[in-house]
């Protein structure tokens, strides 16, 4: 279903550069993803989060997902990551950023490249996503790019340890 895995582009915005994920961003991986703030956004990342954990994301989820590593343009420090994880007939938009980042519109505009990317590049029919109740901000991001509410559902979150209310969302292009 999804010939196009290898093809990762790097992409830019009017911020932003997006660009593959590599060892070099580990100790950033771990510091921003092992933020507890952050990790309990997420559905997919334990905590506490170590290096086993980066080097799993490294090794094993972004040579099988369309993952990208958000920098500031000019600049090689990662700041977070977007991308879409692969599902039967569509895939699934995430991201995650450094609490120092958040409230600037940089998950957005990383994301509208993604999105894009999805629907241009990729041809899908639709992207889902979704965000846990208790992070309305994500649903501000989502919202701003155009996705719609579908249903109210329980995710679980490793984090948590357990299962958490979630909002799931949909965009067509």
């Amino acid at each position: 279903m999804f010939p196009y895995l290898d093809s990762r582009p790097d992409l830019a915005t009017a911020r932003l550069s997006l660009r593959r994920p590599a060892e070099r961003d580990g100790e950033a991986i771990i510091s921003i993803v092992g933020d507890w703030d952050v990790a309990r956004r997420l559905a997919r990342v334990p905590h506490p989060y170590g290096p086993d954990d980066a080097r799993f994301f490294l090794e094993r989820v972004v040579p099988a997902e369309w993952v990208w590593a958000i920098t500031l343009r000019g600049e090689d420090r990662l700041l977070g990551a977007v991308g879409l994880t692969p599902e039967e007939e569509t895939a699934e938009l995430g991201y995650w950023l450094s609490q120092a980042h958040w409230g600037r519109g940089i998950a957005t505009e990383a994301a509208q490249a993604i999105v894009d990317f999805g629907f241009e590049r990729l041809g899908l029919a639709h992207l889902t996503s979704g965000y846990f109740e208790d992070n309305p901000a994500s649903g501000r991001v989502l919202t701003k790019l155009g996705f719609i509410e579908t249903g109210r559902v329980i995710r679980r979150c490793l984090a948590v340890g357990g299962e958490v209310p979630s909002v799931r969302m949909v965009l067509k292009p």
